[in-house]
């Protein structure tokens, strides 16, 4: 009995160090955990791995990134550097291991770095270094553990290519799909050049700035069978994937895709669908597809195939095999992305660009506009109201203008208060609206793709969230304002003041994400108008509390911010007006210059909000 204990606890001690110290050095070739019988995950992994770099030489150094963009934590995991070729032996060398520890892999004795603990992390950065025996193309790949019974496998990095090589073409041959095939490109490749024949011979959906274009899908009717022809330009071509789907509407969901893969130098062209916000793959990806064709070339993406307009009888579509009636009309998507080992297709790196309407496919049509989506729209028009010109107006004049105006009233209330209580409150009620119309838009709480570079716009609904909570917050605080001489009145004010400057502050930043998002349509420099009302904002500030402290010190006193809300002011009934803006010692111009300067910041703050409404709503 005491032996058969003896065994189980070593297994479990074994069970729990194989987790908890990382990976052995014997796991560097398949990066396979030892976790009993199970098997990796199917779906999307909550993690990506990116390289700081798609070039290397001797002697750089290149840093790894393995992190979560939602904060999806994870426990373990094994990262080595592969040639895409083979996938077999450790190249390179790590030379620094974040948390974890280097593994003796590879010739270097040091390919690959492993966990070294079960601490929880969601991102961590890593340095490489190519060897003398590290000439050709390099990809790094990642298992990523969350815990004992869920793990990913094949997360990969985009290519990086030794600096020494050209840019010559080159040819991929599919090991896929025998009908498949990969052909060099003709001519000049330093540009996706538009399409002569569309709409003479072809439907397009294009966009194009003269002769240069950043995608085109091209389609022509073949009896039975519809033609498309995708192309685009893309900073690096491997392990990725273009597509196009067929929607009913300008959102994703039961939709078809058709998706051209190029991994590791195999290419594949497979039909699978959209579940909702999740691509499923189809029983039969090849189905209905004919004649395909996959190009890669310096950096351009071309794809083309046929694709029967339906399938036979037998073949009827079910829920596993969506497959839509090319006779019928439908919204175009196009869109790009990872691709993983398997041919399983990652999540998009931006939104799918969409047509503003259903597209003949036996047409000659050219569509050169995207969709626009009017919810969004009404939800970044809305919260840059609240935000910009709301609360912007509201905030100085209740910092900086309880004295002015002091023996006039506003339904018995002071003019300050007036001001600030109706503007917040329409802030507040139209945060709201907004904050509803966009869970309307996007079906509940929708996370944002994080486009390279811009891995900070997966913050943005979080960050809506969170200032749409301090905003009805701060209102409900108010109902629990204490008395002017109540010994806990300047917690309230603090804590009233806290929570205000952070919704604000968290709303500007929220609207910077927001009109950077694809589905905003706000061109780029956009962002740039944001960021001048922030500028034009401190400056405002900062001359609010010059002129303050110069009216002071005309009287030696402070106090300038102390009226109370009610014209009496305190609650027995008498005011004392601070001294610096008294009837008796006023000075005439100080208060002219304060109605001014909130006259000229009302405007401002006017121009700024007008201003983004244009670049939001007519682009």
């Amino acid at each position: 009995m005491q032996s058969v204990l003896f065994v189980i606890t070593a297994l479990v001690i074994q069970r729990i160090q194989g987790f908890g110290t990382g990976a052995p050095a014997s796991k560097c070739g398949d990066m396979f955990p030892s976790h009993s019988q199970i098997q990796p995950e199917n779906s999307l992994p909550p993690y990506t791995l990116t390289a700081s770099s798609y070039t290397y030489k001797q002697g750089d150094t290149i840093t790894i990134t393995l992190v979560s963009p939602t904060r999806a934590s994870f426990a373990g995991y094994i990262i080595g550097a592969k040639d895409p070729a083979t996938l077999n032996n450790n190249i390179g060398r790590f030379t620094n291991s974040a948390t974890g520890k280097i593994l003796p892999c590879g010739s270097s004795g040091a390919g690959a770095v492993t966990h070294q603990s079960s601490q929880s992390e969601y991102r961590l950065e890593f340095q490489w270094q190519p060897t003398a025996d590290t000439t050709g193309n390099v990809i790094f790949m990642a298992t990523v553990v969350e815990s004992y019974t869920t793990f990913w496998m094949n997360i990969v990095t985009s290519t990086i290519y030794p600096e020494v090589q050209t840019t010559q073409a080159f040819v991929l041959q599919t090991t896929q799909k025998p009908e498949t095939t990969t052909q060099p490109l003709p001519g000049d490749t330093s540009s996706l050049k538009s399409d002569s024949e569309c709409g003479a011979t072809k439907g397009c959906f294009i966009d194009c700035t003269g002769n240069s274009c950043n995608y085109i899908v091209t389609w022509r009717d073949n009896g039975d069978a519809v033609d498309f022809e995708l192309s685009t330009k893309l900073q690096d071509t491997n392990n990725k994937w273009i597509a196009i789907a067929f929607s009913s509407d300008l959102k994703m969901g039961a939709d078809e895709v058709v998706a051209c893969l190029n991994v590791g130098g195999s290419t594949d062209v497979q039909r699978s669908y959209n579940d909702g916000k999740n691509n499923k793959q189809v029983t039969n990806p090849s189905a209905g597809l004919s004649n395909t064709v996959v190009t890669v070339q310096d950096g351009m993406f071309k794809c083309s195939f046929r694709k029967n307009k339906r399938l036979s009888r037998r073949k009827r579509q079910t829920t596993n095999s969506l497959f839509v009636d090319l006779d019928s009309d439908y919204n175009l998507m196009f869109g790009t992305g990872p691709a993983y080992p398997g041919n399983r297709i990652g999540m998009h790196s931006i939104n799918p660009v969409v047509t503003p309407g259903k597209v003949d496919f036996q047409s000659f049509s050219v569509i050169g506009d995207t969709a626009k989506y009017p919810l969004v729209k009404i939800h970044a028009c809305l919260m840059i109201i609240s935000w910009i010109f709301c609360t912007g107006v509201a905030i100085i004049a209740a910092r900086y203008y309880k004295p002015v105006w002091s023996k006039s009233s506003l339904f018995n209330q002071k003019i300050w208060f007036q001001i600030h209580r109706t503007l917040m409150v329409t802030a507040m009620a139209l945060t709201i609206v907004a904050f509803i119309i966009i869970f309307v838009e996007v079906g509940g709480y929708s996370q944002v793709s994080a486009s390279p570079g811009k891995e900070y716009l997966p913050s943005h609904p979080v960050l809506g969230i969170i200032v749409t909570i301090l905003c009805v917050l701060n209102p409900i605080m108010s109902f629990f304002r204490p008395g002017p001489n109540d010994k806990t009145r300047p917690i309230f004010n603090w804590a009233h003041w806290g929570v205000g400057m952070l919704a604000q502050i968290l709303a500007i930043i929220t609207i910077i994400f927001g009109v950077e998002l694809q589905k905003s349509t706000a061109p780029k420099y956009t962002v740039w108008v944001v960021v001048g009302f922030v500028i034009y904002y401190v400056i405002m500030e900062i001359t609010q509390k010059v002129v303050d402290r110069l009216a002071e010190s005309k009287t030696g006193e402070g106090g300038i911010d102390t009226v109370e809300m009610k014209q009496n002011g305190s609650q027995n009934g008498s005011f004392n007006q601070p001294p610096a803006y008294s009837e008796n010692n006023k000075n005439k111009k100080d208060t002219l210059l304060k109605k001014s300067l909130l006259a000229l910041h009302g405007i401002c703050t006017l121009a700024f909000t007008f201003t983004l409404l244009l670049l939001v709503t007519i682009y």
